[in-house]
């Protein structure tokens, strides 16, 4: 018989399958899309059933410190209290009912700056909330292979990364050492994982895709049994580039906030001169 927190985790993975069978590479989307639940809404109408909240993003919400830019919220997201990050959880629940997939990021679950504990308390608080997974970005195999376990202790799913060059994901820069990560990750249990671009952040300013990069990402889709995803860069102008390339999810972020706040401005901008 399974466990209770085994039982959550099969329904979890049953619904993001189903997810993925409606529409294959799907979107997930954090930053505004996912804090705030008017513009998680209307997400939501247009379509999109994967959403996460991150506590980057939520420090930008709160205006912590005064931070205005997500590279900045990098420096202080361990501040972030725990409890908003299980208020937007629940907020997205409400908002957009059973059938959308919330993985949820807090502090603890990033590298952070400043050591930060993520505890099974932790984990609990955001399974009761209503998450299904963790959104994790954690840079050592050890860290990596602790919040497995906790997060599924906990009923929860794990997406955890693997990067190049930063503390977004476990290093991996060769060919080779991506193979090598992409397999223990399934040998510690990670149900998603994720492969970080370099250009986390930049939105509308991100170079595209390399010929180099997208050889990269087709090794990692042809050794990855998990559900695979793409992080960074993504926009409009390059998402046709890469949505071939046997990927399950895109993460998109810091694009889409740049658009929702420039339409903001020249919104306020054509009042103002009415």
């Amino acid at each position: 018989m399974r466990s209770e927190a085994a039982f959550k985790r099969v329904a979890a993975r049953d619904k993001l399958e189903g997810i993925l069978r409606q529409r294959r590479p799907a979107f997930m989307l954090g930053g505004i899309m996912a804090t705030d639940m008017r513009i998680t809404k209307a997400a939501f109408e247009s379509g999109v059933r994967i959403f996460e909240p991150n506590h980057p993003a939520m420090a930008l919400q709160m205006g912590l410190r005064g931070v205005t830019t997500m590279n900045a919220a990098e420096e202080i997201r361990y501040l972030v209290p725990i409890s908003r990050m299980a208020d937007a959880v629940r907020g997205i629940r409400a908002v957009c009912g059973d059938d959308v997939f919330i993985t949820c990021a807090c502090p603890g679950t990033f590298t952070e700056r400043i050591p930060t504990a993520f505890t099974l308390d932790d984990a609990l608080l955001l399974a009761h909330a209503g998450a299904d997974c963790l959104h994790t970005h954690k840079s050592s195999l050890e860290d990596v292979g602790d919040i497995t376990c906790i997060g599924h202790r906990a009923g929860l799913l794990v997406e955890a990364y693997i990067t190049a060059d930063d503390n977004l994901g476990v290093s991996a820069p060769t060919s080779e050492a991506l193979r090598d990560t992409v397999r223990e990750f399934e040998r510690i249990g990670v149900d998603l994982i994720g492969i970080t671009t370099g250009m986390t952040y930049q939105g509308q300013s991100s170079s595209g895709f390399c010929p180099e990069y997208l050889e990269r990402v087709k090794a990692f889709t042809a050794v990855a049994t998990a559900v695979k995803i793409l992080e960074g860069g993504v926009r409009r102008e390059n998402v046709g580039l890469v949505k071939d390339l046997g990927l399950d999810i895109f993460v998109v972020s810091t694009a889409l906030d740049q658009a929702i706040t420039s339409s903001a401005r020249e919104a306020i901008k054509d009042l103002i001169t009415a």
